[in-house]
């Protein structure tokens, strides 16, 4: 038996796929609807997890508050922060509100809270030397960050603005108010923490906050109760509708492998009667195959990625490496198809491929 340089099994295959006989085309196609369409339809599943987890975020559903009045401490909550995963601030409200020049027959709310609440709202900045508007407010009373409120009495600097809608269900009260940012000092009212992903023990532990040990009066309530009390984003990825995909486009993938070789068990038989190697005509076939495969990868790759670039920017990275390794996989076991399927034609089997022919 003659034995094939890799330089000359190149060329081969390179001539097959020119000429056809490899049928790159059709089977390029195949693999990105079979193999490629479950990957993707993965990749729109996961997606439609990490919208949902951020919608949920975004309208406070995973903030949680510690009332208390006057009886949390500010530097304790807001020490909370430091555990991975955790935002935390402190609130208190103040009896004599904010009265701007062009609202004279009212005031606004004030609150004071620290730094940590200011980030969980997500407002434009934290600057504790001015005060914090709803971005309605600020709208309605014609000013921007950075300029000079004015007062029944005085002026305030606007530090910033944040983003609040009661109308998705979170409490009412701060869509009309303002926030003063205080270094967390002193005794607040309220906790408000987010613990993402969301923790038990997280729930616990807020309750160190309180000063004092009578704490029956404390109690925990949801930002956005209409949003439910949690969100298992672990879970939902877990039980989501296309769990199961890495395992049928494998599977597709292994069987479409196997199918385009044994599709060509004549040829190959030709090739083992003419004294070519067993391992040369199985690596010939791989190589043909990588063509193929790889085809379909870069083109399911470019749909995925079509598909993941709607997904929060934060989430993008882990899905998008989640999806590739699935694909990966499954061209592995594509490929593995190829070289199970290669490996089991056998030169005395010409004659009754031949005959079937």
């Amino acid at each position: 038996m003659s034995t094939l340089s890799w330089r000359a099994l190149l060329s081969e295959a390179w001539r097959d796929c020119l000429s056809g006989t490899a049928r790159v085309g059709i089977l390029t196609i195949l693999a990105t609807a079979l193999v490629g369409g479950v990957i993707c339809a993965d990749a729109f599943s996961l997606r439609s997890v990490s919208v949902e987890a951020a919608s949920f975020r975004v309208h406070l559903g995973s903030v949680r508050v510690l009332q208390a009045q006057g009886s949390i401490d500010g530097a304790t909550c807001e020490a909370l922060s430091r555990i991975p995963g955790v935002r935390a601030g402190a609130v208190r409200s103040v009896e004599s509100g904010l009265s701007p020049l062009a609202l004279p027959a009212s005031s606004l709310p004030l609150y004071e809270v620290t730094p940590g609440t200011v980030s969980l709202l997500g407002a434009t900045t934290a600057d504790p030397t001015g005060i914090v508007l709803p971005e309605q407010v600020a709208e309605d009373l014609g000013t921007t960050q950075g300029a000079l409120l004015p007062l029944a009495h005085g002026q305030a600097e606007v530090a910033g603005t944040y983003p609040w809608d009661e109308n998705d269900g979170r409490r009412p009260g701060y869509a009309y108010a303002a926030l003063a940012p205080v270094p967390a000092m002193g005794t607040f009212d309220e906790c408000w923490y987010e613990s993402w992903p969301h923790s038990d023990d997280v729930d616990a532990l807020v309750r160190s906050t309180l000063v004092g040990s009578d704490d029956q009066n404390a109690q925990v309530l949801a930002m956005n109760p209409t949003r439910g009390t949690a969100f298992d984003a672990a879970g939902q990825l877990r039980q989501r509708p296309t769990w199961w995909a890495w395992i049928a486009a494998s599977t597709i993938g292994a069987t479409l492998g196997a199918a385009a070789t044994w599709w060509r068990r004549l040829e190959i038989a030709s090739a083992l009667h003419a004294g070519l190697r067993r391992s040369d005509t199985t690596v010939l076939q791989l190589f043909e195959a990588v063509a193929w495969v790889g085809g379909a990868f870069v083109l399911s790759s470019g749909i995925c990625l079509t598909i993941l670039s709607g997904a929060p920017p934060s989430d993008r990275s882990d899905l998008i490496r989640l999806v590739a390794t699935e694909g990966i996989c499954a061209a592995s076991w594509t490929l593995i198809g190829v070289v199970i399927a290669s490996t089991t034609i056998r030169e005395r089997q010409l004659f009754a491929f031949f005959k079937g022919r």
